[in-house]
């Protein structure tokens, strides 16, 4: 059974949280999301690390839910943003001993994320949807060749006719290959505000 350690699930424990107010709560949850990462890093004896990446509203916790849960490995459910934040969860996963994997989920149709960021509970303004779904593609691109030994998997998140989320792995034959998509799915925040622009 996986060690799961995810900042939204933190924020509901935190003093005076509302889902309408999540985004005043995302600093303080990131910070001890971070540090419980840190603790599970040294005292887990799981050998495997997985890493979520990919933008608000793609399906990386239903993900999470219904396809990894179930594994021996330690798994920080996050967006993997900025390259910064990524290459220091890797450095800190090496150091230990133990193997990085991402996982990153991208959605299949931006404005349907964008529909499902603007009906989740928990609130956050537009610019999060933007800045994560844009920061999360470039670093992916930036992990994919930086560390050509790391375990990389696209997972593609469509709704089906009934509405439920469902996912499906891309698979590539060589590292070329999943490089040259991760190139080709690139958007800066600028083209996501144009796809999603009409939905408000």
């Amino acid at each position: 059974m996986a060690i799961v350690i995810a900042a939204d699930e933190i924020k509901k424990k935190l003093p005076n949280y509302s889902p309408e107010k999540a985004e005043e709560f995302h600093h303080e949850s990131a910070m001890k999301a971070d540090k419980l990462f840190t603790k599970a890093l040294k005292e887990q004896f799981y050998s495997k690390v997985i890493l979520l990446s990919g933008g608000t509203a793609s399906g990386k916790t239903e993900f999470l839910d219904t396809q990894l849960r179930d594994k021996d490995c330690i798994i920080l459910d996050a967006t993997l943003s900025t390259e910064l934040g990524a290459m220091n969860k890797i450095r800190q996963i090496l150091k230990v001993g133990k193997t990085p994997i991402i996982y990153s989920i991208v959605p299949d149709d931006l404005k349907r994320a964008f529909v499902a960021f603007l009906n989740r509970d928990r609130k956050f303004a537009d610019t999060h949807f933007y800045k994560t779904h844009s920061g999360s593609r470039k670093t992916l691109l930036w992990a994919a060749a930086n560390y050509p030994e790391m375990e990389i998997h696209i997972v593609e998140s469509t709704y089906t006719f009934q509405e439920k989320l469902q996912f499906s792995q891309i698979l590539f034959e060589s590292r070329q290959k999943l490089i040259a998509y991760l190139n080709k799915i690139q958007l800066s925040e600028h083209d996501i505000i144009a796809q999603v622009s009409l939905i408000k």
